[in-house]
């Protein structure tokens, strides 16, 4: 049973069945059932494979330790042995910035390189074990991770955003992108943003910040839907508050008459996606490919992610289908369980460490 805690005097933290001695459990207890299954499941992976390894700290709380996070020294450890030295390779030689929870065995940016990395080493069985992703697909001709477009610096100044940020941090980043020929013979290119443990998609940060002086603009758009309106991330006073998102909506097929309320609509989880679509709209004007579309791959059992704000319920009745409703085509974006990729890999018969490691990290094994 989860007991109260005092999170003041609080330094280490526990699961519920471990011993009153080793922490606090009231954290767990605040999890939606989701979050608690797959902490648990991370914490008795860790400690099954390196039982001696204390718990590390979690980024955002330095002075507090939870069972599901490595050392910061062991955070390597994290990713696939198969591919370890692939991805600490990569990620150096392309200047890729690791996310803050790199230790944390929730980390979406872990789980994604985890499933998707070792594919770059057979990318003629990538096409199997992507079916469920890239519908169609008859080659997979490139994977990478942390991408910001063809060229950095032009999609930086394309979308506005500060020159002083690099792949994976502050800049729009997706987290994978594939590149592949469809049975007609076409390009595609799929920008894909992953989620593992997230109770949503990210929003935006100009509402929180504390430079938002007049936030009363998020809340209350001008009449209509003309997106014209003061917005703290476009106001230009610094060079973080540049954005040229609204200036690009129409390119990226995002049309907001269908909104209907005073929120900014992308004040919420719309946010992110958003700016995923202006950077495949950027992609398609440099040729990157003659189609660009937009997948989230998340995991079916977090049905808390898909739950839209009451702002959004009268698109729809997920975030998917209220998201739908604002695009112009609607077929550029579509959703891809992990469960169904984690299939993929293991019917394409090229992966089995990698599929057996995937089962028991992730609890994806094989469907009966």
């Amino acid at each position: 049973m989860c007991s109260p805690g005092k999170p003041e005097e609080v330094t280490r933290h526990r699961l519920p069945q471990d011993a009153v001695a080793l922490g606090d459990a009231a954290w767990f207890c605040r999890l939606n059932e989701f979050e608690q299954r797959e902490t648990r499941r991370q914490a008795q992976f860790k400690r099954a494979h390196w039982p001696k390894l204390p718990d590390g700290h979690w980024a955002g709380r330095r002075g507090y330790t939870y069972p599901h996070i490595l050392p910061d020294d062991q955070s390597h450890l994290n990713l696939y042995a198969g591919t370890r030295g692939g991805v600490l390779s990569y990620l150096e030689d392309k200047k890729i910035a690791a996310h803050r929870e790199f230790a944390n065995l929730r980390s979406s940016q872990v789980c994604c390189l985890n499933f998707l990395f070792p594919l770059r080493t057979d990318t003629r069985a990538a096409v199997a074990a992507l079916r469920s992703l890239l519908p169609g697909a008859v080659r997979v001709d490139e994977i990478e991770f942390e991408y910001t477009g063809p060229d950095d610096d032009g999609a930086t100044a394309w979308l506005g955003e500060s020159s002083a940020g690099k792949r994976g941090q502050n800049r729009t980043s997706v987290d994978a992108a594939v590149w592949w020929t469809d049975t007609e013979g076409h390009s595609r290119l799929t920008l894909i943003e992953w989620k593992y443990t997230e109770t949503r998609f990210g929003t935006c940060g100009g509402l929180a910040s504390e430079g938002n002086k007049r936030k009363d603009r998020c809340r209350q758009r001008a009449d209509g839907t003309d997106p014209a309106w003061e917005c703290y991330l476009a106001g230009g006073d610094s060079d973080r508050t540049k954005r040229e998102y609204w200036k690009r909506l129409g390119v990226a097929g995002l049309n907001l008459a269908p909104y209907e309320n005073n929120l900014c609509p992308f004040a919420g989880p719309f946010y992110q996606l958003m700016r995923l679509h202006l950077l495949a709209a950027y992609c398609a004007q440099q040729g990157e490919a003659a189609k660009v579309d937009v997948a989230a791959v998340h995991f079916a059992g977090n049905s808390f992610l898909e739950v839209p704000p009451r702002e959004l319920r009268h698109l729809g009745a997920t975030v998917t289908e209220a998201w739908k409703r604002l695009l112009t085509r609607p077929d550029d974006f579509r959703v891809c369980h992990a469960e169904s990729l984690a299939d993929g890999i293991r019917t394409s018969g090229a992966f089995p460490d990698l599929a057996d490691y995937l089962g028991e990290r992730y609890g994806v094994r094989e469907h009966m």
